[in-house]
């Protein structure tokens, strides 16, 4: 009888470890299907923040224009913001760090000084999140990739177009972006050797720091002291416009080029003002920021980097390009 009841005893217990063996492995196999289904649907959206140089300038609002659609097209949390003027370096960089705190699955970054925002970004490389640079390269090797435009090419091309309008001899002036900036030196150096090769004379180049009305007030001055120039290019579509104000004050009709295709810049080419824009493709440059952060995220191969188109637009392809660029930015 004790015999027995310890047979009864022992299998029981084996019947019930072979249960509980089976709902572990049943678990296991369901716990394995919920990562699965999750791993394929990304879980939760993932949370991305942008963070450009700033938002008072229409090119960068083509590149919060393109994230916006990323972030709707591709289901994620994402935020867009900038300190209040790109020339607030450690603004940005303060703003970088705080995001930290927020736990952030990616990084979109125009960086306003590279050099400056190196050891904030280090603090995201120890977290092991991604960071999407755009516009401006950094020299760091955390970086997912760099996404931006040629813009050794966009002033190349603003030179070629603007030599192509004057005469070999004639003097030119060239109005640069933020004195040490990556984008600045490379399209003054592009456009530079564009115009020199067309036969052009530089006969000045200074800084207006992106900005119109500095841009009115710098123009002046090179009009005072050489008032045979015969054209302009300008590092961005903003300061040529400001050239354009300070010509038409004085008088005088000059041949100028920008950079980047703002919507008012096209209008001024329809009107005649303007005589061209090299435009870049800022509101991809958004879109595939994004983009790439969340394949990043995901484990995706990501390129190292990513150069985006540009155009030239003159009066001839002003009208389609004007409708475009109103709809990219919802006007």
């Amino acid at each position: 009888m004790t015999k027995n009841i310890l047979k009864t005893v022992i299998f029981s217990i084996a019947l019930l470890s072979l249960a509980a063996c089976g709902q572990q492995a049943q678990n296991a196999e369901v716990s394995s299907t919920q990562q699965s289904s999750k791993a394929d649907s990304g879980g939760q959206k993932p949370k991305i923040y942008v963070v450009l140089k700033t938002l008072n300038s229409e090119y960068f609002q083509f590149i919060e224009a393109g994230a916006k659609a990323a972030f709707k097209d591709f289901d994620a949390d994402g935020t867009v913001m900038a300190p209040s003027n790109q020339t607030q370096v450690m603004e940005q960089v303060n703003m970088i760090e705080d995001l930290l705190n927020k736990n952030p699955d990616g990084l979109v970054l125009t960086p306003s000084q590279p050099a400056t925002v190196i050891p904030a970004l280090e603090k995201y490389k120890a977290k092991k999140v991604p960071v999407v640079l755009l516009d401006s390269d950094v020299e760091w090797d955390g970086k997912t990739t760099y996404i931006g435009n040629d813009d050794e090419l966009c002033g190349q091309k603003a030179g070629e177009t603007l030599g192509a309008k004057l005469n070999k001899g004639d003097k030119v002036a060239i109005l640069e972006g933020i004195s040490g900036t990556p984008t600045s030196a490379r399209r003054v150096q592009g456009a530079k050797e564009a115009l020199e090769k067309a036969g052009m004379t530089v006969a000045a180049s200074e800084a207006a720091n992106w900005d119109r009305v500095e841009a009115v007030s710098v123009m002046e001055n090179i009009l005072q002291a050489h008032p045979d120039i015969k054209g302009v290019v300008a590092a961005n579509d903003e300061m040529a416009l400001g050239a354009i104000r300070a010509s038409e004050a004085k008088g005088m009709k000059i041949a100028v080029v920008g950079m980047d295709g703002i919507v008012e810049a096209i209008e001024s080419i329809q009107k005649g003002s303007l005589d061209a824009s090299i435009a870049v493709k800022t509101y991809d440059m958004g879109y595939k920021g994004v983009e790439n952060a969340i394949k990043a995220i995901r484990g995706e191969n990501v390129p190292k980097q990513i150069v985006t188109e540009i155009d030239v637009i003159t009066k001839d392809n002003a009208q389609e390009k004007l409708a475009n660029a109103k709809r990219l930015l919802g006007k």
